[in-house]
Order: structure tokens, then C-alpha cells, then sequence
């Protein structure tokens, strides 16, 4: 007859000092556990912080950049019979001239925008020139009129802008007349957004890998990064930023045309060289206006929770994200 060996009995080669106690967990091995334990965001955390950090950075940039804008807008709009000894004279006047509009639409524009890239990059289901593409579309719907209706006010001291609002409301289409230039802006501003954000990311990423990448990155370190990232940006799409203008305030530049057409009969009475007009004061405000945004944008989100560091800065997501994707 076969005997039952109680399992309660130790067997030979079991440690005396084991039997009857549950094995501990050694303090090397829990220190380990809590380090590869990584917090997790949410979608629903991607928004709030991505809308809020996006709505503070874009008032720091709006407010401290405007004016170079307002140069950079005079500059393009010049029709080619005006000497620059007579815009001179107006180009430093009224540098805040449609500040309030603009504002109203940026600032929750880009709180939009920021908010649908910062989802869409969590999913780790497209990549992150898509996901900024995506969220630039999404924010154009609250930029670009109030943007329109800016560059009107920047060229135009006579305009105001309860004046561009009766207009576009009484015009024929004013769905049509809010959205002038639009697919300009689209043109203009798709690859911006995409240029710029991935830009920064991939500068984050590198400088997380390569310089100390057990820390965060220092407030100095980001404003740098984000300088770089939009002074690329801004030499890039200055072309398009010109064709935007031509159309918005067409008028000033003593033509007739829309989309495409405005490019070619500007060209025309300029030369090829007016698609880099204002090039300067652009570049200058982007790359200014990228270091204080990406560093108020990175202060806002870390504020809110959410640490996206990680080692290497943001290694571990863009692994996990590319094993998603494949």
C-alpha cells in the first residue's frame, strides 16, 4: 500500500529556517519592482493636461511675441510700389493691433491642439508627425479665422475689428468669408505643426539619451531645444506664410486672387524673392516664441502630473508605441 507523505513535512532538502514561513522579499529585489514601475496616464489625463499646458504656453507666447508678428505681417503685406522708407513709418505703430482677436483664437486653439497630439501620441497608433498633423487640423477650426481677421487689423490702422466682424456676418458666405485663405493656412500650418513638435521631441529624446539621461531636463536645456526647433521651422515654412498673407490681405498688395493664383501674381510683381519677405523678424519670433513655449508648455504639464520622463526621456513610450504600431 502506497503511504501519503503529509505535505506539511519538510523534506530533506528543505532549509529548517524556511519551514512554516512564507519567503521574504529582499529589499534589493522590492527597490527594483518600485523602480520599473512606471506611472500610467490616461487619455482623459493626455487632454486636461495637454488643453492646459498648450492654453498657458500659447498666452506666455502670444503676449511676448506679438509684436515681432505684427513686423513680420507689415513686412509681408508691402505692396510693391511702397518704398521701406514709407512703411518706416508705420511699421512700429500699434504693434499690439489685433492682439485680442488673435488671442481669443489661439490660446484655446492651440490648447486643442496640444491636447489631441498629446492623446494621440499615448496611443502609440500612428506616428507623431500624424498625430501632430491630426491635431493641427482639429485647432485651425479656432485659429484661423481670428487669425484672418489679425492680419487684416496689423495692415490696416483704418480697420477695426467690430468693423471685420459686421463684414464677414453681412458677406454672402460668411462661413466663406471667416475661413479666407484657408487652405493656405493649412499649408502653412501642417507642416509647422508637424515640423516643430516632432523637431522638439526628437531633440528631447536625443539629449535625454545622450547627456545624462538618468534626470530631467533643466529649464535652460528645453528653452534651448525649443529655440532650435523653431528657428528651423520658421526658415521652412516662411514661403508659405507669405502665400497666407497675399491672400488675407490681397488688398494691400494691389492684387485680385484667390488660393493658389495669389502666389503666382505676387511673384509676378515681386519676384521670387518676396516668398522670403519678413524671413527675419519670422524666424526671430519662432525661435524666441519656441523657447518660451516648449518651456512653458513642459513647466505647465509637469505642474498638472504628468512626467513624461522617463530614462532616456521618453524612451520607454517610444518602444512601447513603435511594439503597438507593429
Amino acid at each position: 500500500m502506497a503511504v501519503a507523505v503529509d505535505a506539511r513535512v519538510p523534506s530533506k532538502d528543505a532549509n529548517p529556517s524556511m519551514v512554516g514561513k512564507k519567503q521574504k522579499q529582499t529589499p534589493s529585489s522590492k527597490s527594483t519592482s518600485t523602480k520599473t514601475q512606471k506611472p500610467k496616464h490616461g487619455a482623459s489625463d493626455a487632454l486636461r493636461v495637454g488643453a492646459l499646458g498648450g492654453c498657458a504656453a500659447a498666452f506666455s507666447v502670444q503676449t511676448l511675441m506679438f509684436p515681432l508678428n505684427t513686423v513680420k505681417t507689415r513686412l509681408q503685406a508691402r505692396a510693391p510700389h511702397v518704398s521701406k522708407q514709407v512703411l518706416r513709418k508705420t511699421l512700429f505703430k500699434g504693434l499690439y493691433r489685433g492682439f485680442v482677436i488673435d488671442t481669443l483664437g489661439s490660446v484655446p486653439g492651440t490648447g486643442v491642439f496640444m491636447a489631441t497630439y498629446e492623446a494621440l501620441k499615448l496611443t502609440g497608433l500612428v506616428p507623431p508627425a500624424v498625430a501632430a498633423t491630426v491635431a493641427g487640423v482639429a485647432g485651425s477650426l479656432l485659429v484661423a479665422p481670428c487669425d484672418a481677421i489679425k492680419q487684416r487689423l496689423q495692415v490696416d490702422a483704418t480697420k477695426t475689428l467690430k468693423g471685420e466682424l459686421i463684414g464677414i456676418a453681412k458677406s454672402k458666405s460668411p462661413i466663406r468669408g471667416a475661413f479666407v485663405g484657408y487652405p493656405q493656412f493649412l499649408a502653412r500650418d501642417l507642416p509647422f505643426d508637424a515640423i516643430q513638435v516632432t523637431t522638439f521631441d526628437a531633440l528631447k529624446r536625443w539629449h535625454g539619451k545622450t547627456i545624462e539621461p538618468d534626470r530631467h531636463r533643466t529649464k535652460k536645456e528645453l528653452a534651448l531645444m525649443g529655440a532650435a526647433a523653431g528657428a528651423f521651422t520658421g526658415i521652412v515654412t516662411t514661403p508659405m506664410d507669405v502665400a497666407r498673407t497675399a491672400e488675407v490681405c490681397a488688398a494691400q498688395f494691389g492684387i485680385e486672387c484667390k488660393g493658389a493664383s495669389c502666389v503666382v501674381a505676387l511673384i509676378k510683381k515681386g519676384g521670387p524673392q518676396v516668398l522670403l519677405r519678413g524671413a527675419v523678424p519670422r524666424v526671430l519670433e519662432i525661435s524666441l516664441g519656441g523657447a518660451v513655449y516648449f518651456s512653458a508648455l513642459e513647466a505647465a504639464k509637469r505642474s498638472l502630473g504628468w512626467d513624461d520622463f522617463e530614462t532616456g526621456c521618453g524612451e520607454t513610450h517610444e518602444k512601447e508605441n513603435e511594439k503597438k504600431r507593429r
